[in-house]
């Protein structure tokens, strides 16, 4: 075989070729969009109706506890459902979830408990997209390239969370909340259309003496035995209890705190997106030359470092550079994390190794976020960031005493 020939090859096995990464890749841009905009419009929607830290943090609260309540069990539906069809419903179902709220908006609707069942059923079918999504790539995209696509699917979404901000800061100055929960039903909208061109391989149908708690047995059983898997596990669920904390009280720490206006909070909170995209170009490199056990153990420092910067933040300039570092070591801690669970697992098994591990992912943040709520009404935020950036201290001086550290 000549020279030549190897190149072309290898030109046509590149990722960008690839017609279903490509379709996989533009649903992730839109959704991204979609989320970032709703992420930081209805927290600071509630602000606005409420002025409680507490009704915020409940109502982020109702969107983490689908995940503790039906996670392990969304995946078993996932390994046994066509996961094209799965992902199309998930998604059909949030839009018209997002127009509901964008109606009770329009007609200033400010009972609070249809807010917290919106959340809820939202996060639920978010989270059911985001495990066939996981066994879409998984299916589609060859295994050499699973870092590669992960590193390119989290620039895409940081990449969105600089732009998100500050679309929501643009749609703040509109007379009325709504308008940015209409652009978020749009992208859904088009995120179904350019999905449903998605040519999605056959998938192997499970037996029909294969019952449903069978299959969660032999998802369970397959994690349990996976040491490294189950361990990094654990590392993961404490160390996303911290983050989610603090992605929520930052954004009540600029809006009280420091007095910020909602559009002002909004180009500040893009800082993340910025770092975060500085990570994503660097993660690829960064895991060829340390490992991705060093990665990942380097992120839980940088962490460390932002949570600290903020609790001694007394203006915006300090709150950015904080962000700027958090994001950064995000983007690290989610490439890592993510590719070393699809690296771990069967195809056979992804949906219930994605629903079990994403369980226990987030088990500790609906706890989290709901008490770190009333500690902000007595004490304010710094607490918080302090407790988050030691948390963040001894994970990473646990975690660098294992095996996992020499993770390549």
């Amino acid at each position: 075989m000549s020279i030549s020939s190897v190149k072309v090859n290898k030109k046509t096995m590149s990722i960008w070729r690839n017609q279903s990464f490509l379709i996989l890749l533009s649903s992730t841009f839109l959704l991204s969009i979609a989320n970032r905009i709703y992420e930081l419009l209805l927290p600071l929607i509630l602000l606005e109706l409420t002025n409680s830290s507490v009704a915020v943090t409940t109502m982020r609260t109702s969107e983490l506890l689908p995940n503790l309540l039906f996670g392990t069990f969304i995946g078993v539906f996932v390994d046994r459902l066509n996961k094209k069809k799965l992902a199309l419903w998930s998604i059909g179902l949030q839009a018209g979830l997002l127009l509901c709220l964008a109606w009770m908006l329009k007609i200033e609707t400010t009972l609070l408990a249809p807010y917290y069942l919106i959340g809820f059923l939202l996060m639920t079918f978010n989270y059911g997209y985001f495990n066939a999504q996981v066994g879409l790539v998984k299916m589609n995209i060859p295994p050499e390239y699973f870092n590669s696509a992960n590193a390119k699917f989290s620039f895409i979404e940081t990449f969105v969370s600089v732009m998100g901000p500050v679309i929501s800061g643009l749609m703040l100055l509109l007379p009325f909340f709504y308008n940015g929960l209409l652009v978020t039903a749009f992208a859904y909208i088009l995120c179904f259309v350019i999905l449903f061109r998605l040519s999605h391989q056959s998938e192997s149908r499970r037996q029909a003496s294969s019952g449903f708690m069978a299959d969660f047995i032999e998802g369970w059983n397959a994690f349990k035995t996976n040491k490294a898997l189950w361990m990094m596990t654990l590392f993961i669920m404490v160390l996303n209890s911290t983050m989610v904390v603090v992605q929520t009280t930052v954004i009540i720490f600029a809006k009280i705190d420091l007095g910020l206006t909602s559009s002002k909070v909004a180009m500040v909170i893009s800082a993340v997106g910025i770092g975060g995209m500085a990570g994503s170009l660097l993660s690829g490199k960064l895991r060829k030359s340390w490992g991705l056990g060093v990665l990942f153990g380097a992120s839980a420092i940088l962490h460390t470092a932002a949570y600290l910067l903020m609790y001694i933040s007394n203006n915006y300039h300090t709150l950015i550079i904080a962000l700027f570092i958090s994001g950064m070591a995000t983007s690290f801690y989610t490439v890592c994390a993510y590719t070393f669970r699809l690296e771990q697992t069967s195809p056979e098994l992804i949906g219930r190794i994605s629903g079990i591990t994403g369980t226990f992912f987030r088990v500790g943040m609906p706890v989290t976020v709901y008490l770190s709520g009333w500690v902000m009404n007595v004490w304010g935020a710094a607490p918080i960031f302090l407790a988050a950036g030691l948390v963040n201290l001894i994970v990473f001086l646990a975690y660098r005493k294992t095996f996992l550290w020499k993770l390549k």
